[in-house]
């Protein structure tokens, strides 16, 4: 395991460092429904905003700004590993079938749960096509083959090949915010059918005293 600092280069970093942990189930119908601009920064310049899912004390989710199918998520590593093999096993490993649901939940509904396709990719390294050496992982929808006439093609597009545009920022969140509302949902869902706690609102307490904020 490599212990690395945050980098002021990596722009993965300087989204960690603008957006503090946040409980999920801030977004639940069950308490009070605070707006994404108020909870997640009131302060984020172009350079550290980014369409937020999720932000915990190990974790990030966001939408990739240049996103190979809409609903395109980046689930990032708070503190700074540029591969895999750099992390330890205490870095949350739990997020990665959530947020796969909660992706597909909402990019294509649960009439036909069965029939999902989605890529979760991860790289390591410039010869393995990592863009940022920041370990992360993507989330990627694949539309039906006969959902549009262009899906075919679309389907099976992977990294350096294909048409990625830019993510238009209203568009980007309105799709995140229903994105952490289903979260909220899913949060929900998991603690009452599996018994586990995925909110992380006392280590979110914890980690704003660490940092002198409370």
């Amino acid at each position: 395991m490599t212990d690395m600092l945050p980098s002021a280069s990596c722009p993965f970093c300087r989204i960690a460092a603008a957006y503090p942990p946040i409980p999920p189930l801030t977004f639940s119908q069950h308490k009070q429904e605070i707006t994404g601009g108020a909870v997640f920064s009131t302060d984020t310049t172009q350079e550290t905003h980014a369409h937020l899912v999720l932000s915990t004390t190990s974790v990030l989710a966001f939408l990739d700004i240049m996103p190979l199918t809409r609903g395109h998520v980046l689930v990032v590593t708070r503190d700074h590993y540029e591969k895999l093999g750099d992390m330890g096993v205490e870095v949350s490993r739990e997020w990665l079938p959530v947020i796969s649901r909660v992706v597909m939940k909402t990019i294509f509904g649960t009439d036909q749960e069965s029939d999902w396709s989605w890529n979760v990719v991860q790289n390591n390294g410039i010869g393995a096509a990592q863009q940022v050496p920041h370990v992360h992982f993507h989330v990627i929808p694949r539309p039906p083959l006969d959902a549009a006439p262009t899906a075919a093609k679309m389907s099976f597009v992977m990294f350096g090949r294909g048409q990625r545009d830019e993510l238009d920022d209203e568009e980007g969140e309105t799709l995140a915010k229903a994105l952490r509302e289903e979260l909220a949902s899913e949060v929900w869902r998991v603690r009452e059918r599996e018994r586990v706690d995925l909110d992380v609102d006392s280590a979110c307490v914890r980690y704003q005293r660490t940092k002198g904020k409370l």
